[in-house]
């Protein structure tokens, strides 16, 4: 979170963009010592296999080194998004197993 005066901003640019399926991003993540807060950050890089693990030049991470880092200051925030990111895996690679309502919502077959 940046600090814009005395309030507090969690969504700092709210038009960024991630396109992943190429194996152009690299995903490094970092915690402090204190284990207060930790970060994943999302760069570019040249094309590789997709999941090919990736070291980059740098032993440590400053928070401005990437154009896409998400901060989280609670396990329970990395819980939260883990559980979306399997729920989108589960629609996207279950067939027939989801269906989509007229207003747009995604909803378990039964």
């Amino acid at each position: 979170m940046k600090n814009k005066g005395e309030v507090l901003v969690p969504i700092i640019n709210k038009s960024v963009q991630v396109v992943f399926g190429t194996g152009d991003i690299s995903a490094q993540v970092g915690c402090l010592s204190d284990r207060s807060s930790g970060a994943i950050q999302f760069t570019e890089i040249e094309p590789r296999p997709i999941g090919e693990e990736f070291f980059g030049d740098k032993n440590k991470m400053e928070i401005d080194d990437a154009p896409v880092t998400f901060i989280f200051n609670k396990v329970e925030s990395i819980d939260a998004v883990i559980k979306q990111l399997q729920r989108l895996k589960d629609l996207m690679s279950a067939e027939g197993e989801y269906e989509w309502t007229g207003s747009g919502r995604i909803i378990e077959k039964k």
